[in-house]
């Protein structure tokens, strides 16, 4: 995996381009639970609706990292993900990597170890054998 160090301010851009997706993904997904549980009148339900949430964003983001490598912000940027082989990842990848990079960014610690990596690689895709890079057709 001898790629070219990718700054980290592309992929930071890319983020706040992906919370707005993000958000769009809460909004449609929080809808039919809210309606078909009456969430307002059980507050009971707060864990199971954080755990929806939890689960639609993740479906989101695997669904897109595994089927082309990229969601659509990631598009816009020109940047994919890849494992070593080159492909997109597969679907235990793609699972684990939204899994460790929830927890990567609430500790702080993708942030910290993008910045000292050498290859400028968040750390849930170090350990995962996964590649954000530059989209092959704009090298």
């Amino acid at each position: 995996m001898n790629a070219a160090r990718l700054p980290l301010w592309p992929r930071l851009i890319c983020g706040v381009y992906e919370a707005l997706f993000v958000l769009g993904v809460l909004v449609a997904a929080a809808l039919p639970f809210v309606r078909l549980t009456q969430y307002a009148l059980h507050p009971e339900y707060r864990t199971l609706y954080q755990g929806y949430l939890f689960v639609s964003v993740g479906g989101y983001f695997t669904w897109f990292w595994h089927r082309t490598g990229q969601t659509i912000p990631m598009r816009t940027w020109h940047l994919d993900l890849v494992n070593r082989c080159g492909t997109p990842p597969s679907w235990g990848q793609s699972i684990a990597r939204y899994v460790l990079s929830v927890l990567g960014w609430i500790t702080g610690i993708s942030l910290l170890w993008a910045l000292i990596d050498r290859e400028g690689q968040f750390l849930h895709d170090r350990l995962l054998g996964l590649t954000l890079r530059r989209h092959s057709s704009q090298r």
